[in-house]
């Protein structure tokens, strides 16, 4: 719809009209925003720092639902399913959360933090942690598919491409995963 939003540390959703390059509006987030903002039906999906994950309708400017669970901020960015959110958290757990009412649908323990953004492809849902795994689990109720080791960290954020999962780590390898070509 022609905008772009982004948080900060000063606790607001800003919204920026891309064609006047000037602010919308902007939307008390309660606390500054770490991750990029996932949105999609007129609402935005955030965590901040103050341990608390967000959907805010665009519209009302009002927080829909918040999703607390246990006092560690969230700082990876959201990916959106049809009806589920998905992000990272401080806690060392990947959590999944119904959409409509940020109610819990399954969490996935890791050993590190989980700063690394999800993706979801395939009924599967990759993330990064900094215990220096990438997990693979399924989307419908979390359970662990596979795995694979680093030599250290893993903040960044998985990409699939061609079928193949792309991701870095902090160890300074770019590392290339899936089958192989027969």
């Amino acid at each position: 719809n022609g905008r772009t939003m982004f948080g900060g540390c000063d606790a607001m959703l800003h919204i920026i009209d891309i064609a006047k390059g000037k602010r919308d509006k902007s939307i008390d987030a309660q606390s500054h925003i770490i991750g990029s903002i996932a949105a999609e039906d007129g609402r935005a999906y955030v965590g901040h720092h103050d341990c608390a994950f967000l959907c805010i309708d665009l519209k009302s400017e009002k927080v829909m639902w918040q999703y607390k669970d246990r006092l560690f901020p969230y700082s990876s960015s959201p990916a959106l399913t049809k009806d589920r959110v998905l992000f990272g958290g401080e806690d060392k757990r990947l959590h999944c959360v119904r959409r409509d009412n940020g109610k819990v649908v399954w969490t996935f323990s890791t050993r590190g933090q989980v700063n690394s953004s999800p993706v979801v492809c395939g009924g599967k849902v990759i993330v990064g942690s900094n215990d220096g795994r990438l997990y693979v689990v399924r989307l419908k109720d979390g359970k662990l598919l596979s795995s694979f080791e680093t030599e250290d960290s893993i903040t960044a954020s998985p990409a699939v491409v061609d079928g193949k999962i792309i991701i870095g780590s902090e160890d300074g390898t770019v590392y290339c995963l899936g089958a192989k070509k027969k």
